[in-house]
């Protein structure tokens, strides 16, 4: 798997052809007059194009124009898509797990199994036409079937054509950065790998995401730092360079979130809450450094909800800049001020806002302008805190018991075969690691949606349940086989437990990670 945000990569390491004029690079040649050549090439076909699209300001952010405009500015109406139909016709009881925060608690959550409410409409059309503020009042799974049903009304219909990114297996992150700002990313997105025949019908556009943001998160990147707190998550790294490499990478990375949200693909790596809240529009306050850095939250917290004396605490309105070697004023004469009971209030706000955005402000305001060319701002500003995180990760866990519920059989299969008996006995001795390991293999992800199963992502925006599909054994392909696209896993006939169990073992240990076009 190449990394190409290793700084001390300077050379290509095969060659490399140009995607517009195709002039070819020979490998050991500068990797960055080669980008630099390509991105001269595109700027230079947008600056001649008849009509320009001009640069959207929202805020401090610069909303990147689609250099590809709808073909079809009146489309015919689109079906909505099965799994919005399901919450309007559908009156089963359905279930949901939530994020929500511990009674009296402003940091701790919790995650809890919920009844799903009536939706407030009869059909798509009514929901529609329901007004931003009675949805912003209302439960997540009406918020989210709203947010969703705005999502379709950009979606251009796979009938006018899907976009192809080309990628190589060995540069996929250089090659990407290519070529995804001449992709509409609003349409069909179909991951071509160089020199493979397999074709994209959604499994490979959820693999190039997950290594795409695999290589940004990467610690050589310099681009994030882990952040401080419980879980696993990442905050954008303060003292990245702002070279234009970088700033692209962060663009990127904006595309890859909103591409996700938009085709519901849930993430496997966690933003800091901080992040959270700049994409949503919501203001940082100090409980949300809790999952930034719990030591400096220790300290603030102290600050403003103790009494200290002057003597006790000698700081004053700086913060030392360690990559540049400095103290950056938190306001003008901030050497002089020293910090007290009166102004330490002031002293934690400002802080709060140096750390989480005028510290990373070039780099946020990158990430923005691409998501929000994806996914509005305005439609995103509809949810919470912990109701973004829902959509962007999913749940952190898998229930077996769902997973078996919502799973369709082929073939031979059915539910009470005696190989799919021991299909489910085995996976049920395996803890979450192994689980979300072989979820990955059969879906391309490592988590569901809060929905659970029944609301598996397939392409083009539609659910497909997990379907195992029966096929002969052979000692020549004795391997489970797993088309991602379409959430189905090809299970060979075994005639003993123990074979089973060898065989699927084997697919979980093995190291899926760089396996990019698996089937």
């Amino acid at each position: 798997m190449g990394n190409c945000l290793k700084r001390n990569q300077t050379q290509l390491q095969q060659n490399q052809q140009c995607p517009k004029c195709h002039m070819v690079f020979q490998a050991q040649q500068s990797a960055l007059q080669y980008q630099q050549h390509v991105t001269s090439c595109r700027v230079g076909q947008i600056q001649n194009q008849a009509v320009q699209s001009r640069n959207v300001q929202v805020g401090d952010v610069i909303i990147e124009p689609n250099h590809h405009p709808n073909p079809n500015p009146n489309p015919n109406p689109r079906t909505t898509p099965h799994y919005i139909q399901d919450d309007f016709q559908n009156r089963k009881q359905k279930y949901y797990w939530c994020k929500e925060l511990l009674a009296g608690s402003k940091i701790k959550y919790k995650w809890n199994k919920k009844l799903s409410p009536p939706m407030p409409a009869a059909n798509v059309p009514e929901m529609l036409a329901l007004p931003w503020v009675q949805i912003k009042n209302s439960e997540f799974p009406i918020k989210q079937t709203w947010f969703r049903l705005q999502l379709e009304k950009k979606r251009i219909p796979w009938q006018q054509g899907a976009e192809t990114l080309s990628v190589n297996k060995e540069s996929f992150l250089m090659t990407t950065l290519n070529m995804y700002k001449e992709i509409n990313w609003h349409k069909e997105v179909k991951v071509h790998i160089d020199g493979d025949k397999v074709l994209d019908a959604g499994g490979l556009l959820r693999e190039w995401a997950n290594l795409i943001m695999k290589e940004i998160i990467h610690p050589e990147s310099g681009m994030f730092q882990l952040a401080d707190c419980e879980d696993v998550s990442y905050k954008i790294n303060c003292e990245a360079d702002t070279d234009e490499h970088i700033i692209d990478c962060f663009k990127l990375l904006g595309i890859v979130v909103g591409k996700c949200i938009f085709e519901r693909i849930p993430l496997n790596i966690y933003f800091d809450r901080s992040i959270i809240k700049h994409i949503i529009g919501q203001p940082i306050f100090l409980e949300d450094i809790y999952y930034y850095d719990r030591q400096l939250y220790k300290s603030w917290d102290f600050l403003v909800n103790n009494k200290f004396e002057a003597d006790d605490v000698s700081e004053y309105f700086v913060i030392y800049r360690q990559s540049k070697g400095d103290y950056y004023e938190l306001k003008p004469g901030g050497q002089k001020i020293m910090l007290d009971m009166d102004n330490c209030q002031e002293y934690v706000n400002l802080c709060i806002e140096y750390y989480t955005y005028l510290s990373v402000k070039p780099f946020l305001t990158a990430f923005l302008s691409t998501l929000y060319s994806i996914i509005p701002k305005q439609l995103l500003s509809l949810l919470e805190p912990l109701e973004l995180e829902m959509i962007l990760y999913g749940t952190p866990f898998i229930d077996i018991n769902d997973w078996r519920d919502n799973t369709d059989y082929k073939g031979a299969y059915y539910r009470t075969h005696q190989t799919i008996q021991w299909f489910w006995e085995i996976l049920e001795q395996l803890d979450q690691f192994n689980l979300a390991k072989f979820l990955q293999f059969c879906t391309g992800s490592t988590r569901t949606p809060v929905e659970g199963f029944r609301k598996l992502e397939s392409n083009r925006g539609n659910c497909s349940k997990f379907c195992i599909e029966s096929v002969p054994f052979t000692k020549a392909s004795p391997f489970p086989k797993a088309h991602t696209c379409f959430n189905r896993l090809e299970l060979p006939m075994y005639e003993t437990r123990e074979e089973i169990e060898s065989y699927l073992k084997a697919v979980i240990q093995a190291d899926m990670d760089g396996q990019f076009g698996m089937e």
